[in-house]
């Protein structure tokens, strides 16, 4: 037998070793496929099946507010709603199981509890949970919310991103403090970052426990799905500590079951 010969019995023979492989891995990807396309398709028939039960709620309560959403409702006249459905697609890096680690810990109870800082919407406070007349929308807890880079997208933060377009800000933040004498230690870890670019480990731990990306917020505020910061868009969210107290206190009436 040549070598050619044999090179070609050897080829033909790996080529045929390699086929139950090949063959596993195309219904593998064929069966992912199929899941896939399967899951998609239940999700939307439940969306369907759920849609009608979603708007009555919605239009219910519309009413229960007194508030109008028609074609002839006059904008300049009285308040109306805006009614709208949100749909959004959040694409997040791969990253550990949510911890609660040392720092973060720390630095939650620092602001949330020894400095009582209140929710920057409705002002509850840790030490006012109790207090009803000081606590309107029954928050059952204070918690910190990761206001300018979420923690779940910490892996995927560009230094030189973070170094160019937020950075600067934070040491201008860093530098009135200091002119302000403030000596919070809270502060000391990362203000003395601000001055030289950051690295990627230094921008990931500043996303977790960083006060400079920490709000407090009330649970309502923080995750509730018509107030919190979390459901619904920022525009709407952000003037809420703004807004007339009146329609405020309607809507809580309403909530509770008053007219």
């Amino acid at each position: 037998m040549t070598k050619r010969s044999i090179t070609r019995t050897t080829k033909n023979a790996a080529k045929k070793s390699n086929q139950p492989d090949q063959k596993a891995a195309r219904d593998k990807y064929i069966n992912d496929f199929m899941q896939c396309m399967k899951t998609n398709a239940d999700r939307q028939s439940r969306l369907r099946a759920d849609a009608p039960t979603r708007i009555r709620a919605a239009i219910s309560a519309t009413k229960a507010a007194g508030l109008t959403n028609s074609a002839s409702d006059d904008s300049l006249a009285h308040y109306h709603v805006v009614q709208r459905f949100l749909q959004e697609k959040a694409f997040y890096p791969p990253h550990d199981k949510r911890k609660e680690s040392n720092a973060y810990a720390k630095i939650h109870k620092q602001i949330v509890i020894l400095e009582d800082q209140p929710c920057l919407v409705c002002r509850v406070k840790h030490s006012t949970l109790g207090d009803l007349s000081k606590n309107p929308f029954g928050a059952v807890q204070l918690e910190t919310h990761h206001h300018i880079i979420e923690w779940a997208l910490g892996n995927a933060i560009v230094p030189e991103l973070f170094n160019a377009h937020i950075r600067p800000g934070l040491l201008r933040r860093a530098r009135q403090r200091s002119a302000q004498g403030v000596t919070d230690p809270i502060f000391q870890e990362f203000d003395a970052l601000y001055s030289t670019p950051m690295s990627a480990v230094q921008i990931k731990a500043w996303v977790d426990h960083s006060p400079d990306n920490l709000w407090v917020l009330c649970d309502v505020h923080h995750r509730h799905k018509f107030v919190g910061i979390h459901a619904i868009t920022y525009p709407i969210w952000g003037p809420q500590d703004l807004v007339d107290a009146r329609i405020v206190n309607k809507e809580i009436g309403l909530a509770h079951g008053k007219r």
